[in-house]
C-alpha cells in the first residue's frame, strides 16, 4: 500500500499509438489541457515501424505540446513496432517512463480535464486503480444499447473478480514490474489477466469514478462481433492457463463458464454479441488443448 502523504511522486502516462490520426488528436488536445498542475510526462509507444508514422507522430505532438503558454510536458516517442500489440507497446511505453506513477489511456478516447488529477489522488493511497468509462460523449447513434456497461458503477468483473481496463486505469510503477506488466501472448483481455495478478498478489484494485475517460466503441455490427470473438479467445486462454484467482487452470468445459453481466435490452444485438463471446470462448478452448497437447508431446 502506498503512503498518502507521498503526493509529489512522478507521473507518466502510457498511450499505445498505432497511427497519428483524428482521434489521437483529439486525445492530445484533452491531456494537454489537464488540470493536473504538477508536471508530467507523456510517453508514446509508436506500434507501426516506418519513418512516416513516427514523423506524423512527431508533428502532432509539436502541435499541443510544443506551445508557449503551456506548462512544460516532456514527451518520449518511443518505437514498440518489434511485436504488432498493444499490449506490448504499453510494456514497452512502461519501461521507457520515468514515472513513479503510471497512467494507462488510448490514444482514441478522449480524457475529462480531471482525469490525471484524480487518478493520482487515488495512488496516494492505492497501488491500483481504474477510472470511469462515460459512453455517452462518443457514443455511435443506434448503437447505445448494445453492450453492458464498461463500468457500471465500479470495476467491471469478469467470473466474479473485478479488473481494471487498460483504456482507463492507474498503478504504481514497482507493483507494475513486480507483475511483468501486461501478458503479450494472450488474444485478448491482457487486462484481465493483469488484474488477476495484482490480485493474486495481495493488492486490492480501487474504482475512481471522478477519473473518468470517455470511451469509443466501433461503429458497425460486424466490428463488434469480431471485437468480441476474440474476447471470447482471449478468456478461454486465461482460464486454462492460469484460472481465477486462488484457483489454477479450469480444464475442459468449466472454462466456458458464462459471465454474469446486466443488461436492460436483450434483442438481436445482444444475442449475437453473446454468441460471438461463446464461439470464440469455444474455438480458443479448443486452440488451447491442442497446444497443451504439442507442449505435452514435446512438439514446438
Amino acid at each position: 500500500m502506498t503512503d498518502a502523504a507521498d503526493q509529489d511522486r512522478s507521473v507518466s502516462v502510457v498511450i499505445p499509438v498505432g497511427r497519428a490520426d483524428e482521434d489521437l488528436t483529439l486525445q492530445l488536445e484533452a491531456l494537454a489541457d489537464q488540470s493536473f498542475d504538477r508536471t508530467w510526462q507523456l510517453v508514446l509507444s509508436l506500434n507501426t515501424p516506418g519513418s512516416e508514422p513516427r514523423r506524423n507522430l512527431e508533428q502532432a505532438v509539436e502541435r499541443h505540446f510544443d506551445r508557449s503558454g503551456r506548462p512544460e510536458v516532456p514527451v518520449n516517442l518511443v518505437d514498440s513496432s518489434s511485436m504488432r500489440s498493444a499490449s506490448h507497446a504499453r510494456n514497452v511505453g512502461a519501461e521507457a517512463a520515468d514515472g513513479e506513477l503510471l497512467l494507462f489511456c488510448d490514444g482514441d478516447d478522449i480524457a475529462d480535464q480531471d482525469w490525471m488529477s484524480a487518478l493520482v489522488k487515488a495512488l496516494g493511497h492505492s497501488d491500483a486503480v481504474g477510472g470511469h468509462l462515460d459512453e455517452e460523449l462518443l457514443a455511435v447513434s443506434g448503437q447505445e444499447d448494445w453492450r453492458p456497461p464498461a463500468t457500471p458503477g465500479a470495476l467491471p468483473n469478469f467470473l466474479g473478480f473485478p479488473y481494471l481496463v487498460s483504456a482507463n486505469m492507474g498503478v504504481v510503477r514497482s507493483v507494475f514490474r513486480a507483475i511483468g506488466g501486461f501478458d503479450t501472448e494472450l488474444t485478448r483481455g491482457e487486462d484481465i489477466a493483469f488484474s488477476w495478478d495484482l490480485i493474486e498478489r495481495g493488492v486490492e484494485l480501487d474504482y475512481v469514478p471522478e477519473a473518468v475517460m470517455h470511451y469509443r466503441h466501433r461503429r458497425g455490427l460486424w466490428p463488434m462481433m469480431q471485437q468480441h470473438y476474440l474476447y471470447g479467445r482471449g478468456m478461454s486462454e486465461i482460464m486454462t492457463r492460469r484460472g481465477r484467482p486462488g484457483g489454477g487452470g479450469d480444464r475442459g468445459f468449466r472454462a466456458l463458464k458464462p459471465n454474469s453481466q446486466a443488461v436492460d435490452h436483450k434483442g438481436v444485438v445482444y444475442f449475437a454479441r453473446r454468441g460471438s463471446i461463446a464461439a470464440g470462448r469455444l474455438v480458443g478452448l479448443g486452440a488451447e488443448r491442442l497446444r497443451q497437447q504439442k507442449s505435452s508431446d514435446g512438439v514446438s
